[in-house]
C-alpha cells in the first residue's frame, strides 16, 4: 500500500479585538452606502443645487466627508474639461459619451429684420446617450 501525503498543518487566524479609541477622539462610524437619490429641495424646477448634488455624490460613494465628496467632483469636472478641450471623446459608463463638435459657418436671418448674417463656425460640446441610459430614463 502507498503512504498517504502528510497533511499539512493550517494556522487558524484569530480575530484581533477591535481597537478602542483613545479618550476625547470620536471615531467616524463606517459609512454606508445611499442606493437611492433624495430629492431636490426646489420642486418647481426639480433641479439640484451644487450643495445638494455633492451631499449625494458622498452618500452615493459612502465618503465619510462632504470635503472628499466636494474634491472628487471638482477633480472629475477639471478632467472633463481638460480632455475635451484636447479634443478626447469621454466615454461615461452606462451613461454615454462626451465630445467637442465643429459646426460650420453658415448663412442666418436676424428675425427682426429679415437681415442676412454670416454665422461663422464654433466649437460645441455634445454628448450622445447611451442606450442603457435610454431605456431607464425615456
Amino acid at each position: 500500500m502507498a503512504k498517504k501525503p502528510a497533511k499539512k498543518k493550517v494556522a487558524k487566524k484569530i480575530a484581533k479585538p477591535a481597537k478602542k479609541a483613545p479618550k476625547g477622539k470620536v471615531v467616524a462610524a463606517p459609512s454606508v452606502k445611499a442606493k437611492v437619490s433624495t430629492k431636490p429641495r426646489n420642486t418647481s424646477t426639480l433641479s439640484y443645487t451644487q450643495s445638494e448634488f455633492v451631499e449625494n455624490v458622498r452618500a452615493f460613494c459612502g465618503l465619510d466627508k462632504r470635503s472628499e465628496a466636494k474634491q472628487l467632483v471638482e477633480d472629475i469636472a477639471m478632467f472633463v474639461m481638460d480632455s475635451l478641450k484636447r479634443g478626447y471623446k469621454i466615454p461615461l459608463m452606462g451613461l454615454g459619451k462626451l465630445y467637442v463638435r465643429e459646426s460650420k459657418a453658415r448663412t442666418g436671418r436676424n428675425p427682426a429684420t429679415g437681415e442676412m448674417i454670416h454665422i461663422p463656425k464654433r466649437k460645441r460640446v455634445r454628448f450622445t446617450a447611451a442606450k442603457a441610459l435610454k431605456e431607464r430614463v425615456l
